[in-house]
C-alpha cells in the first residue's frame, strides 16, 4: 500500500469509483446485473398486476436469469433493448438510484478529499452519493456529467487546476435523464471527447480503481483512454471485491497496462478507504449507525413507482424485447399476441399500442411465426390475421416507415411474391439512388431494418441480379449499422451478406473469419438472428458452388456434407428459438443436399418430409424445393429431374416470383442442358 499512501500524501490520487462502491450497506444499491434483474422484476410485476395474471412470467424470468448467469446477456444490451422500446422513460427508471443513504466507501472518499489526498473523482455511477458525502464533509466540488459540463470542467482545469474538486461522472447523472449512458449502442458510439480531455489533466496521477468491474473494456479495449493513458501514470491500485476476487478480463487488461506499477488488493471498499485514511493520518469516517434506512428500500419503492407509470403496452414491449434478446422470440411474440388481441384494448390508438403493433407484426408476420397458422377448426387463426394486419394498420401513423420496411418479408411469406419483389426493388433503389418516395427511413436503425427485410426477399428470389443488389449495397448499410452503435444490426447485416456470398464462388469460411470481432460482439449479446444466418451461410457454402470448387477428390464431398450438417443443426436451433419458421424450410433444403453428398438417400427423403408441414405455410419456397429435388435427382441419375425443374418454374410463376421464374427457365428450360447440383 506504500505507493498509494505516497500518492495520497502528495495529493495525487484519482479515485475511479464504479457501481461496487454504492453496493455496500446501508446504501445497498444493486450492481449492474442486479439492477437489470430488478428492472425486469418491476416490469413483470406491473404487467401481471395490470392484466391480473400473477406468476404468468415466472418461468420466463427464470430462463432470463439462467442466461445472465452464463454471462450471455450483458447489462448494457438489456438497457439497449428497453430504451428502444420506451425511450427516455428507461432513463427515468434509472433515476430510482437517486437515494439519500451513503456508506463507508462514499464517506471514505470524502474524508480523503477533505484531507487533500484526492486530485479528482471519476465515477461510472449515476447516483449522487459521492456528492452527498462531499457536501457533508465540506469539500467544494464541481460535478460534470454532460457534454457542456465536460467542456466547462476541461477549460477550468486548464486555467485553474487548483479549484474545486472535479467529480467526473462519465455515464451521466440521475439529475438529468438525458445525460445517462447505459445502453450498448451509447457505449459503442463513445462519449464526448471532452471527457478524455478532462481525464488527460490527471494522466500523471496515481489511479485508485474501486468497485469497478472494467467490463466496459471488454467491448472497447481503450475505454476512455484508460489503457493508453496508463504508461504516463504514477501507478494504479485495483481494489477487488472479496466476494468475487477474480479479475474480469477488462480489469486484468487495465492492471497490466501499468506494468510493475499496477497493483491489486482484495478488500472491502469501505475498509480499504478507512485504512488509507489511517495511513495518511486523516480522520476515519464514522460508521453509519445500525438500523438506519437502507438505500435499497428507497430504490425499490422508486422503481415500483416508475414501473406503475408505464402503460401496459410499453411494459409488454420492454419484456418482449428482453425475451427476444435472450433468444426467446417464441414466447415474446405470443405475449404480444395476447396483449394486442385480448388484454389491453383500452390502450388502442395510443403511441405505445402502435409501437406494440409494430413489434407484434414484425415478430409474428415479418419473421413468419404466425403466417398461415391454422386454428383448431383448420382455418386461418386470429393470430395469423392480426399479426399481418398490425403492420398494415400503421400505414398512416408515425411508425409508417418502420412498418413499411418490414412489408417485403410479410408479402414474401404469404406467397405474394410480386408485391414482395416490387417493394424490395423500391427499397434497393432507395439505397442505391436515394429514390425513396413517401416512406424513407428516418434513422440508421430503420434503414438497416429495411435492408435486412429486402435482403431476405433478394435471397429467396435467388437470381444473380438480386444477389448483386445485396453485394452492391452491403458496404453502405454496414457503415450505417456501425454508425448507430448497434452490434446486433451490424451482425445481422454481415451474416446476410455472407449468405448472399454463399451463392457465389467466394470463400465464405474465410469471410466469416474476417468478421470474427463483430461476431464475438454478437455472441456476447447472444443474438440468435445474426448467429442463425451466419451458420446458414456457412452451411449453404458447403452445399453450394463455393464448396464444390474446393472438391479435389471424392472423399471431399463427404467432408463437405458432414460439415454442412453441423452448421444446419446450429442454424435450425437459432431459427426455432427466434420463431423464424420460413428459414427452417431453407435449412431443410440444404440438409437434403448435404445428405445427398453423403449418399444417404433415406435421410434425403426424411429431410424433405420433415419440412413439408412448414412448407405448406410458405408456398414461396415451393419452387426452391422442386429445384432441390431436381438437383438431387439429377445427381443420382433419376430420369424425373426434368419434371421437377418444370414444377419449380411453375411454382415460381404461381407465387409471383417472376425474376426467379425467368432464371429457372434459362437454367432448366427445354432448350437448356441442366446445370443442376450447383
Amino acid at each position: 500500500m506504500s505507493r498509494v499512501i505516497e500518492a495520497a500524501l502528495a495529493g495525487r490520487v484519482v479515485v475511479f469509483a464504479g457501481a461496487g462502491i454504492s453496493a455496500g450497506p446501508p446504501s445497498s444499491l444493486p450492481g449492474w446485473k442486479p439492477l437489470n434483474a430488478a428492472v425486469f422484476r418491476a416490469l413483470r410485476a406491473r404487467l401481471e398486476a395490470g392484466i391480473q395474471q400473477f406468476d404468468w412470467l415466472e418461468e420466463l424470468e427464470r430462463s432470463i436469469e439462467a442466461v445472465r448467469d452464463k454471462d450471455r446477456f450483458p447489462p448494457d444490451y438489456q438497457a439497449q433493448v428497453i430504451e428502444e422500446m420506451c425511450g427516455v422513460r428507461y432513463f427515468q427508471g434509472l433515476q430510482s438510484l437517486d437515494v439519500s443513504v451513503t456508506n463507508a466507501a462514499h464517506d471514505g472518499i470524502a474524508a480523503l478529499a477533505a484531507a487533500g489526498a484526492v486530485q479528482a473523482v471519476v465515477t461510472t455511477n449515476f447516483d449522487r452519493l459521492i456528492e452527498r458525502a462531499l457536501d457533508r464533509s465540506g469539500v467544494a466540488h464541481e460535478a460534470a456529467f454532460d457534454a457542456d459540463g465536460y467542456i466547462r470542467l476541461r477549460d477550468r482545469l486548464i486555467d485553474d487546476p487548483a479549484g474545486a474538486l472535479p467529480v467526473i461522472k462519465i455515464h451521466g447523472c440521475v439529475s438529468e435523464p438525458l445525460s445517462m449512458i447505459d445502453t450498448l449502442k451509447q457505449r459503442r458510439k463513445r462519449r464526448s471527447r471532452a471527457i478524455e480531455d478532462c481525464l488527460d489533466q490527471f494522466a500523471s496521477a496515481y489511479w485508485l480503481f474501486v468497485g469497478f468491474s472494467a467490463q466496459d473494456l471488454e467491448t472497447d479495449r481503450d475505454y476512455l483512454g484508460l489503457v493508453s493513458r496508463a504508461p504516463r501514470g504514477a501507478g494504479a491500485m485495483y481494489v477487488v471485491f472479496p466476494g468475487n476476487p477474480s479479475l474480469r478480463p477488462g480489469a486484468e487488461m487495465l492492471k497490466a497496462a501499468y506494468g510493475e506499477r499496477g497493483e491489486s488488493e482484495v478488500a472491502d471498499a469501505g475498509e480499504y478507504f478507512a485504512k488509507l485514511c489511517g495511513g495518511i493520518n486523516a480522520s476515519v469516517p464514522a460508521v453509519a449507525p445500525a438500523g438506519s434506512r437502507s438505500g435499497a428500500d428507497e430504490f425499490k419503492e422508486k422503481l415500483q413507482v416508475w414501473a406503475s407509470s408505464l402503460s401496459l403496452a410499453a411494459t409488454g414491449l420492454c419484456i418482449a424485447a428482453i425475451l427476444e434478446a435472450v433468444g426467446q422470440s417464441e414466447p415474446a411474440v405470443r405475449m404480444l399476441d395476447r396483449l394486442a388481441r385480448k388484454e389491453i384494448y383500452e390502450e388502442h390508438g395510443t403511441p405505445d399500442f402502435e409501437a406494440l403493433m409494430l413489434q407484434y407484426g414484425r415478430l409474428g408476420a415479418a419473421f413468419g411465426r404466425f403466417i398461415h397458422v391454422p386454428d383448431l377448426n383448420g382455418v386461418l387463426s386470429n393470430a395469423s390475421e392480426e399479426s399481418m394486419q398490425s403492420l398494415l394498420r400503421l400505414h398512416d401513423t408515425a411508425l409508417a416507415s418502420r412498418a413499411m420496411g418490414w412489408m417485403p418479408c410479410l408479402f414474401l411469406w404469404i406467397g405474394a411474391g410480386s408485391e414482395a419483389t416490387d417493394l424490395t426493388i423500391k427499397t434497393m433503389r432507395g439505397f442505391l439512388f436515394g429514390d425513396w418516395g413517401r416512406f424513407s427511413p428516418n434513422t440508421d436503425e430503420e434503414a438497416v431494418d429495411a435492408w435486412i427485410a429486402a435482403t431476405q426477399v433478394c435471397l429467396v428470389i435467388g437470381t444473380p441480379s438480386t444477389t448483386q443488389a445485396i453485394l452492391t449495397t452491403f458496404d453502405s448499410i454496414l457503415k450505417r449499422a456501425q454508425a448507430s452503435g448497434d452490434v446486433v444490426r451490424a451482425g445481422r447485416v454481415i451474416a446476410l451478406y455472407m449468405l448472399a456470398m454463399a451463392e457465389t464462388s467466394a470463400d465464405v469460411p474465410a469471410l466469416a473469419a474476417q468478421y470474427d470481432a463483430e461476431f464475438n460482439d454478437v455472441r456476447r449479446v447472444g443474438d440468435g438472428v445474426a448467429l442463425g444466418f451466419r451458420a446458414m451461410a456457412l452451411a449453404r457454402w458447403y452445399t453450394g458452388p463455393g464448396g464444390r470448387e474446393t472438391i479435389k477428390q471424392p472423399r471431399d464431398v463427404l467432408t463437405l456434407g458432414r460439415q454442412a450438417l453441423l452448421y444446419i443443426d446450429e442454424a435450425c436451433g437459432y431459427f426455432r428459438n427466434q420463431g423464424m419458421d420460413p428459414w427452417l424450410v431453407f435449412a431443410g433444403m440444404q440438409q437434403a443436399k448435404a445428405y445427398c453428398d453423403l449418399q444417404d438417400l433415406d435421410a434425403v427423403a426424411k429431410a424433405l418430409d420433415q419440412i413439408q408441414p412448414v412448407l405448406d405455410r410458405f408456398p414461396v419456397f415451393d419452387s426452391h424445393v422442386h429445384e432441390t429435388v431436381g438437383e438431387i435427382q439429377f445427381a443420382i441419375g433419376n430420369k424425373h429431374a426434368a419434371e421437377s425443374f418444370e414444377k419449380a418454374i411453375q411454382a415460381a410463376e404461381q407465387t409471383g416470383l417472376e425474376l426467379r421464374k425467368k432464371m429457372l427457365e434459362e437454367r432448366y428450360g427445354p432448350s437448356k442442358e441442366s446445370a443442376a447440383n450447383n
